[in-house]
């Protein structure tokens, strides 16, 4: 393991050249939790965070792919990064849990729908030995996970979906844990139809993404990630219920 020292050009050009079907003027903010604070662009499909503790949570109103009447497949995709800075000096990061849900909507024999991404975590840091290269024997630690909605086949009603990921940095040992990483959330919604009166519908209402830092005490990921997932969209609903 070594600790990068002229990675930040590098690190800036590979969040700059991936944001792929974004909107073209970014709006780039900076919220902070607990012992973290997240940096990211809220012009995307993802819209504005909320922050609660170490997680970072996205309520996303127009991210949806609808495919009618045979129009053929329909794609949206949408890629996020989201720069990770520790501010307490006595944690570190060390494992990052995603959960994101929707709905979707099936009307036809053929029609189809799918739901699925990349979820990865880039170091800001330190650099792990690349055994695939001499020309750069290190690069900057990464790893990456894709995850998927599964099989999504019920017809005739609105149904909710749900996928999920999880990144441990100590499955590396040259990296284990981290103060500055980039994560990269890659999503893709896919809905088709072949012919006249079918429909495809499918949409992301909700996007979390968890960080535990150390020392913490151990808590099971899916209890500790949808807790308080449960909390924000309870607060997300409230505040709409208001202002309608």
């Amino acid at each position: 393991m070594k600790t990068i020292k002229s990675w930040g050009p590098l690190l800036a050009a590979i969040a700059l050249f991936s944001l792929v079907g974004t909107y073209a003027q970014a709006a780039t903010v900076t919220d902070c939790g607990t012992d973290v604070c997240f940096t990211y662009d809220d012009s995307t499909r993802f819209g504005t965070a909320t922050i609660v503790q170490n997680s970072i949570f996205f309520a996303p109103t127009n991210f949806k792919a609808s495919s009618t009447n045979g129009d053929g497949l329909k794609v949206r995709r949408v890629t996020l990064n989201i720069t990770i800075d520790v501010t307490n000096p006595e944690f570190s990061m060390s494992q990052f849990f995603l959960e994101e849900q929707g709905d979707y909507l099936l009307e036809g024999e053929r029609a189809s729908v799918r739901a699925n991404g990349l979820f990865a975590v880039t170091s800001g840091t330190k650099t792990c030995e690349n055994p695939y290269s001499p020309i750069f024997p290190a690069l900057p630690c990464r790893k990456s996970d894709t995850f998927t909605a599964g099989d999504l086949l019920v017809q005739g009603t609105l149904t909710n979906w749900s996928a999920s990921s999880f990144i441990d940095l100590a499955d590396n040992a040259e990296w284990a844990n981290d103060t500055s990483v980039v994560m990269t959330l890659q999503n893709n919604l896919n809905a088709t139809t072949f012919v006249n009166g079918e429909q495809a519908f499918i949409q992301k209402k909700f996007a979390g993404v968890g960080i535990r830092v150390l020392p913490e005490v151990p808590v099971p990921a899916a209890v500790w990630l949808m807790g308080s997932a449960l909390g924000v969209l309870g607060m997300t609903r409230r505040r709409r219920f208001t202002a309608q």
